[in-house]
């Protein structure tokens, strides 16, 4: 075995190592069409959705393109112009309620491409359990991009919305900010207001990803003063926003 192969298999395994690898993959596909940064189409028509990232929006409806929506597509399809054949390592969940497939995505060198277009800052990390694998190394390297301030995190792009400026038209995915003004139960969850018209809702269900936190038990006095940053999916009902945090990843605070 010559030198420079013994080399390029170290090399490979450490790129491997480093950017979120797994023991083995699922499926061998090839893609056929890039919609957008996290979203892919195989030549079998079958939709895949990267898991544990989300890349700014394209334009849809009423809502414009977002910052760097159109780089984080068009990295991802420079990735994918030579490597149309990928390999595909299922979350828990293998599929959204889009009926698209939820999968981590690697190249034939062992690449994660999920991986390479946070680590870009192109892409931020997300949790939506039961999909949790190799969530840790997603943001790990978001927290690295940040403090490079690469892309999505430059100055000028990212920020916070405070939760009181939010209006009754801000749906889709956010990163907001606010101080929990009221605490809720229900039978099914508890709400924490941040704003007159802006809640979060933890599903009971999702309790156990909460390990280090009391939430049967949370008061309001618990939280007096506490100002939480959360990121997610902004929904509108009736004439009130909530967004739903199912993992503590997702929320910053507590």
């Amino acid at each position: 075995m010559s030198a420079f192969f013994i080399a390029f298999i170290f090399i490979s395994a450490e790129i491997a190592a480093a950017e979120c690898s797994v023991k083995h993959y699922d499926m061998m596909a090839t893609v056929k069409r890039v919609v957008d940064g996290d979203t892919v189409t195989l030549v079998d028509k079958r939709k895949v959705r990267l898991i544990g990232i989300n890349t700014p929006e394209l334009a849809h409806y009423s809502k414009k393109t977002e910052a760097y929506a159109l780089a984080a597509k068009q990295y991802l399809q420079t990735q994918l112009v030579a490597n149309k054949r990928i390999y595909l390592k299922f979350g828990k969940q293998k599929k959204d309620h889009y009926g698209r497939l939820l999968a981590h995505l690697f190249l034939k060198d062992g690449r994660n491409i999920n991986a390479m277009l946070v680590k870009q800052g192109l892409a931020s990390a997300i949790v939506v359990p039961p999909n949790i694998a190799l969530i840790n190394c997603y943001f790990k390297l978001e927290q690295h991009a940040r403090k490079k301030e690469k892309n999505i995190w430059s100055v000028g792009s990212f920020k916070y919305i405070d939760a009181d400026k939010l209006k009754i038209n801000d749906t889709g995915f956010s990163f907001i900010k606010g101080k929990v003004i009221r605490v809720g139960k229900s039978r099914g969850s508890i709400w924490l207001q941040l704003a007159a018209e802006f809640t979060l809702r933890i599903k009971r269900k999702d309790f156990k990803y909460f390990k280090n936190f009391d939430l049967k038990n949370l008061k309001r006095e618990d939280l007096k003063d506490k100002i939480l940053s959360v990121r997610g999916w902004v929904y509108k009902w009736k004439d009130e926003l909530y967004m739903q945090i199912r993992h503590p990843k997702m929320i910053n605070g507590l």
